[in-house]
């Protein structure tokens, strides 16, 4: 084997040994935030066994018939039909889809090292500057919170084929500049990139990344003309269409008036906070100390104003002038560009106008590698008047740094109690984290009013309701501890979640708090309809939607034996959803099967003013023929 073969085979190991050693300690730790949404209350990822039925729909785990993110969501399948929903072997599984993007950052940097454009001295310092650059982006204690964090595996899967794709997309264009086929290359990548959406939406901007290669390290060379002509009209064509569609139909979408109803901020003032986020992000890239990186971001101040606050336009400012010192250096400093090239692309989606929170550490998983590749190339070129040695022992304590901070962060995630208690100490203000607190404390407690983590949890979700602009969600934790076992509800408590969902954006945490004492109602728990009634109807005042009136309407018949509400609910179910003619005759067809022929003719009658009723007849016709028609054996 030759011997830089073998080199970069050993250093692939210890690659995954040091990233693997680095995340051990956290492998232990539960569920968080999203994971519960997407898999611990998601049973279309519950998967007993593994056969095709099963995998059909986990890949439509959001929605029947909806192929959101097939990728990410047949995995989770995978791992229940495993381990059920023990924590542990999803976080297993992050692992190695991680080490896996290691290698394949690694390979990928000794790809970009290589290049002609780089310098002829590469070969001498191309292995080891790709390892430790590798290193630092797997073990950065940066990305803790996304390998840790089950339901980003969604990011690290579709990086997984975006990372593919810029290998293959670098090993056809090498080929062009020699003079051979490398189109069939170019297709792969495109493949690749394209698999890469089924994991995450992220990577569409797999041309945003080629496009940056192309700027800097690549220059757009081909051995002929014809080929470097082509790249240019083919980049600047894409760049028009991708504008054209930005401009005529993503920013009139997301400036609607409704487009942020769930959100307490608009799209212009979540643009002008980005001003602020990725300079912060770029902080806790270069300085990662524990009390920069608080997990959750539900206090962050939005910006309402170039000068609210202030360092709105400091931050632009200092984006605008990184963007052009790349653009100025890009020849003669290729990677610096690169790296900040790269580090804007991969938030050209979460930093816009698209209707999404304003701050999540995962967002900097790929981001994270053109920062490091940035400082590392710019590490390179510090001269040294007495040799190399202070240089390499600089780079190894910044390594040995990292990984200390990582193991410890690591090691925090992998502890219910301990993580919870630190993300309320870095971020008291948070009702997030105060309710992982609160939450926390109640499993402690077993449910049992004797135990003092019961009074605990309480005492948290108490004051984490008392927080500035809290969510409803503690008062939620405080109505159903009390209800599970027995204990009075206090009114407050349904004042304070009722007054919320009435005066707060319906973002998912208000409808959460409702549609979860709803769930907990069906489930069996004793509580009050009269007031649990009143906070479903603040709900659908801020979320109208099709499949909230009818909740409400079953709720109605079920809990509240009012036959007068089951009908208003029953046909606004269907008012809201006009265009959709399947829907009705559901609706009207569960509502004939289960016998509420009041509630069915009243859909009914409103399905014929709606021009509904074909799909409603048929409807009624397949429920009367079933009715009807003599039991037909089943053989065996």
């Amino acid at each position: 084997m030759p011997l830089s073969r073998r080199n970069t085979l050993l250093l692939s190991l210890t690659l995954l040994v040091l990233t693997a050693g680095v995340y051990w300690p956290g492998l232990s730790g539960r569920f968080l935030l999203d994971d519960f949404s997407n898999i611990v209350s998601n049973d279309r990822v519950h998967a007993a066994t593994l056969d095709w039925k099963t995998i059909k729909t986990a890949a439509s785990a959001y929605q029947p018939g909806d192929f959101g993110r097939p990728l990410a969501t047949v995995t989770f399948a995978v791992n229940h039909a495993i381990g059920g929903t023990d924590p542990w072997g999803y976080k297993v599984a992050n692992l190695l889809v991680h080490l896996a993007n290691a290698l394949l950052v690694f390979w990928l940097l000794q790809c970009l090292l290589a290049l002609p454009r780089i310098g002829t001295d590469a070969g001498r310092w191309r292995t080891p500057v790709a390892f430790t650059v590798a290193l630092l982006w797997a073990i950065h204690p940066l990305q803790v919170s996304t390998v840790l964090y089950v339901v980003q595996r969604m990011e690290m899967l579709s990086l997984t084929f975006v990372l593919l794709a810029l290998l293959a997309y670098l090993r056809g264009r090498l080929n062009q500049r020699k003079g051979t086929k490398g189109w069939p290359w170019l297709a792969l990548s495109a493949l690749l990139g394209a698999t890469g959406t089924l994991g995450k939406e992220t990577a569409v901007l797999f041309p945003f990344y080629t496009l940056s290669l192309e700027l800097t390290v690549l220059g757009f060379h081909a051995q002929t003309p014809r080929v470097r002509r082509f790249l240019k009209i083919a980049y600047a064509t894409g760049l028009a269409i991708a504008f054209a569609l930005f401009v005529i139909w993503v920013i009139p979408q997301y400036s609607a008036d409704d487009s942020y109803a769930i959100r307490d901020f608009t799209a212009y003032e979540r643009v002008l906070s980005q001003f602020r986020v990725l300079p912060m992000y770029l902080g806790q890239i270069l300085l990662p100390l524990p009390d920069s990186m608080p997990f959750y971001y539900d206090t962050f101040q939005k910006s309402s104003g170039w000068l609210d606050p202030a360092t709105t336009l400091a931050g632009a400012i200092f984006l605008l002038v990184l963007i052009f010192t790349a653009w100025k250096f890009r020849q003669r400093m290729p990677l610096v560009a690169l790296g900040i090239f790269l580090f804007f692309a991969a938030h050209l989606l979460t930093s816009n106008v698209f209707n999404v929170e304003l701050v999540f550490e995962h967002r900097n998983y790929f981001a994270l590698l053109g920062i490091l590749l940035t400082v590392g190339d710019l590490v390179r070129r510090i001269p040294v008047r007495d040799g190399p040695a202070i240089k390499y022992v600089a780079v190894g304590a910044i390594v040995l740094a990292f990984g200390f901070l990582a193991i410890l962060r690591t090691a925090t995630f992998g502890s219910a109690l301990h993580l919870a208690m630190d993300l309320v100490a870095k971020n008291q203000a948070s009702t997030r984290a105060s309710m992982d607190l609160g939450t926390v404390y109640l499993v402690m407690s077993n449910s049992n009013p004797n135990s003092p983590f019961f009074s605990m949890a309480a005492q948290e979700f108490e004051r984490g309701s008392r927080l500035p602009n809290s969510s409803p969600l503690p008062e939620q934790g405080l109505i159903l501890m009390a209800a599970t076992t027995g204990q009075p509800v206090r009114a407050e408590w349904w004042d304070g979640l009722v007054k919320k969902i009435r005066t707060r954006p319906a973002s998912p945490q208000e409808v959460a708090a409702v549609t979860g004492l709803m769930k907990q109602r069906y489930a069996g728990i004793e509580m009050d309809d009269h007031r649990l009634s009143q906070a479903y109807a603040a709900l659908l005042v801020r979320a109208p939607s099709p499949q909230f009136y009818a909740r409400y309407g079953d709720y109605a018949l079920t809990y509240l034996h009012d036959e007068g509400l089951a009908d208003r609910m029953f046909v606004a179910a269907i008012e809201s959803n006009p265009s959709d003619s399947e829907y009705a005759a559901r609706i009207f067809a569960n509502l004939t099967a289960d016998g509420h022929a009041r509630q069915a003719a009243a859909v009914h009658r409103r399905a014929v003013s709606l021009g509904l009723m074909n799909a409603v007849q048929g409807a009624q016709h397949s429920e009367e023929s079933a009715t009807s028609s003599p039991a037909v054996p089943v053989s065996h």
